[in-house]
């Protein structure tokens, strides 16, 4: 083992030099989690060393077992340098959020997990604060320790909890009623075994992706638990149920939980459909009218601009830019073209559909463009379509500065235009026991 010595004296000739002033503490500042600080009067040396070979408490699920209690059955065995491990069992959805090393010894020492410093051959892991749901995938996850007490590497062991015992056979039947271009109304019936349901409605794929986001913030265990949730309410018997305000021509998936009457999750069912496409095959147009010029010096100030698109137009994308701002070279009739036929899935109002009356962020008293472009049903760009305006002027406005893609005011809300980098301007915790059997 090397050691790599600095005495006190030179570490403060070394801050001295670097900072050209007599600092009193010491940072140490990780990548992940927080800083740890020292009086540097308190700090004898600093020096570097090296240990061989990886650090870790290996982790091997065996068996669970339940009852009064859940129990998992288990084996940990350290590398020689590891002295000591964490051990936490958590739902695999919130481990896999943990994505290093670092951020699963940041997790084990914020929840307070026991330090222990010998192998287990044949271990029970009981004492968890909440029950373990049923049929849902856990995580055994360790973070081993070396002499000096430094968190080194993580070790996990997955397994799957047995499904529930449910009563009956819970189903839930549906139907589409009605399904238009943004309008879906479907009747969801339950058998009798099925003492209530939840229903959720995702874009095709987005399922797993909005689960695993959510999981671990909102302690979702399985994919039932954030339908439950999400549902609003669960349902008995039968249920019409209408969402509003899709998009047009998308794919999406209803999932139905049904539970039978001691609150198990039954099979989920998911129904799949389709909103009609609109638009046609011809050339897809549009129209601009500037609208209503409003607000104050207090609350900023906005132009309602309004984007009718023809019967050919599938989707279209709206913007207005300050002239001077279209004048620059990055910008330009092909700089606003590329920047409107560029896909911006992060921007919920990017993709429109029939009329837009947008409001916009401005400053009085400043020309404008709007702009706007079209898709038909076979994805055809139509011509760019645009409009100058000027706004008027106010005696109580603001010195604002202007900006490339001023914030958009929709539904109450404020939604800032991203603007591509081409275009820019310069739950277990210290009730666990592991012991061993």
């Amino acid at each position: 083992m090397k050691k790599i010595l600095l005495s006190s004296l030179c570490l403060l000739f070394a801050f001295v030099a670097s900072a050209q002033v007599n600092p009193n503490r010491m940072i140490i500042q990780p990548k992940q989690g927080d800083h740890v600080g020292y009086l540097v009067e308190r700090i004898d040396s600093v020096y570097f060393t090296k240990i061989e070979g990886r650090v870790a408490a290996d982790v091997k699920f065996k068996s669970y077992k339940t009852g009064k209690a859940d129990t998992v059955v288990l084996s940990v065995t350290m590398t020689p340098e590891c002295k000591g491990f964490r051990i936490a069992c958590i739902p695999a959805v919130r481990a896999n959020a943990l994505t290093s090393d670092a951020s699963v010894a940041t997790y084990l020492e914020k929840t307070g997990e026991t330090m222990y410093f010998k192998d287990f051959t044949n271990a029970e892991m009981y004492g968890f604060e909440e029950p373990f749901k049923p049929a849902t995938e856990y995580t055994l996850i360790t973070m081993g320790y070396d002499k000096y007490g430094i968190a080194c590497s993580a070790s996990r062991s997955n397994f799957t909890t047995p499904a529930a015992q449910v009563v009956g056979s819970p189903a839930v039947e549906w139907k589409v009623d009605e399904l238009g271009s943004d309008k879906l109304v479907m009747t969801f019936t339950a058998n009798n075994d099925c003492a209530n349901f939840a229903t959720c409605l995702f874009k095709a794929g987005e399922a797993q992706a909005q689960f695993e986001q959510w999981a671990p913030m909102m302690g979702f265990a399985n994919m039932g638990d954030m339908i439950k949730q999400w549902s609003g309410k669960l349902y008995q018997d039968k249920n019409t149920q209408t969402w509003n305000n899709l998009i047009p021509n998308t794919d999406y998936e209803i999932y139905v939980l049904p539970l039978d009457v001691n609150g198990n999750y039954g099979s989920m069912v998911i129904a799949n459909v389709k909103t009609k496409a609109i638009g046609g095959e011809g050339l897809a147009e549009m129209t601009i009218e500037i609208g209503q010029f409003g607000g104050d010096a207090t609350g900023g100030y906005y132009q309602e601009v309004i984007y009718t698109p023809n019967d050919q137009v599938s989707l279209h994308r709206d913007i207005i830019l300050a002239t001077e701002n279209y004048n620059k070279p990055e910008w330009g009739e092909a700089g606003v073209k590329a920047f409107l036929m560029e896909d911006n899935p992060k921007d919920p109002y990017w993709n429109q559909y029939g009329v837009d009356a947008a409001k916009w962020t401005v400053t009085p008293s400043t020309e404008y463009i709007a702009f706007s472009m079209a898709q038909n049903i076979k994805g055809e760009w139509g011509p760019l379509a645009t409009k100058t305006f000027t706004t008027p002027a106010s005696a109580s406005a603001v010195n604002a500065a202007k900006v490339q893609i001023p914030y958009r005011l929709n539904n109450g809300g404020l939604n800032v235009g991203v603007v591509p980098a081409a275009f820019k301007n310069g739950v277990m915790k210290r009730g666990v026991r592991l012991v061993q059997k």
